[in-house]
């Protein structure tokens, strides 16, 4: 019995898969070429946003730069313990980027994954130290 049935099941799927006309492979290729594109947009789109990260923490490390130049000693060793920590939080940022950039199609889901928890991570950590920078600045 189980030997009837397994074969009218190998029939039935060799009579699905003959079945397969050109329409429905063009479909299955239109989806991966779907697939691709948003790949490619959410890359794009991460890319952008890590970028923007980065543009943010260049700004502040200038700003500080700039403050260093004038600042008080107490102060001084603060601006830069802060500095410091945002060329860190720049360098997480940098290297997220490029493996955005290195990442294949197949291995982006995980790429995907990591480096939205990098940017939540530095963005975090931004706030934080842009703060920080701001209370000091105002002393």
């Amino acid at each position: 019995m189980k030997q009837i049935i397994l074969v009218a099941v190998v029939a039935a799927t060799s009579l699905a898969f003959q079945g397969c006309s050109p329409s429905t492979e063009q479909k299955v290729g239109e989806a991966g070429e779907s697939i691709k594109r948003d790949i490619q947009k959410e890359k794009e789109d991460l890319t952008n946003e890590l970028r923007a990260v980065r543009d943010d923490i260049d700004d502040r490390v200038d700003r500080i730069s700039l403050e260093l130049e004038t600042a008080q000693d107490k102060s001084a060793k603060q601006l830069e313990a802060t500095k410091a920590n945002l060329i860190e939080q720049r360098e997480k940022v940098e290297r997220a980027l490029d493996g955005v950039e290195k990442s294949a199609d197949d291995t982006w889901d995980d790429v995907q994954s990591r480096t939205r928890e990098t940017a939540n991570e530095v963005k975090g950590d931004f706030q934080r130290l842009a703060a920080r920078v701001d209370s000091v600045l105002v002393q």
